[in-house]
């Protein structure tokens, strides 16, 4: 906390990507415990914004390539006795190439990566991630058909 104001410490992503009309959620294992399916994010590097971080992180751990679309505000816990602040992004993937860390991903739809995730606030965040996504599905196709 810097002068009463939360800083930011950690940025990561949702990142999904839609084939054949179904959407699929991309998450990894985290890298301190295996047995925990996690969204990808790291630390903010000085002088980097939240938004290249996440960018950053999400290639680095999964080498998939993604465009943040909105926000979807902060996970906020503590691991090994430090406060971790990290903001959240809905991401659309947009390409991939080789990974600089071998972790194991997943793309799955809504349902199967809601059980996989292993931590509550996380699920929340792929709850608020899938609402958006359906709400911008639903403006897609009202605009396709001229309905407003």
């Amino acid at each position: 906390m810097k002068g009463g104001i939360e800083v930011l410490t950690h940025a990561g992503g949702i990142v999904f990507r839609q084939r054949e009309g179904k959407i699929f959620y991309l998450i990894v294992r985290a890298k301190p415990n295996p047995s925990h399916w996690v969204v990808p994010k790291g630390h903010i590097e000085a002088g980097e914004s939240p938004e290249a971080a996440a960018v950053r992180e999400i290639w680095e751990e999964t080498g998939v390539q993604a465009k943040i679309l909105a926000s979807l505000g902060t996970l906020d816990f503590s691991y090994h006795d430090k406060h971790i602040i990290t903001i959240i992004y809905l991401m659309e993937y947009t390409g991939e190439s080789a990974p600089l860390e071998k972790r194991e991903i997943n793309w799955g739809l809504y349902e199967e990566t809601l059980k996989l995730l292993t931590f509550n606030d996380t699920r929340e965040k792929l709850a608020l991630a899938r609402k958006l996504l359906l709400q911008r599905n639903e403006a897609v196709a009202a605009r396709n058909t001229g309905k407003k």
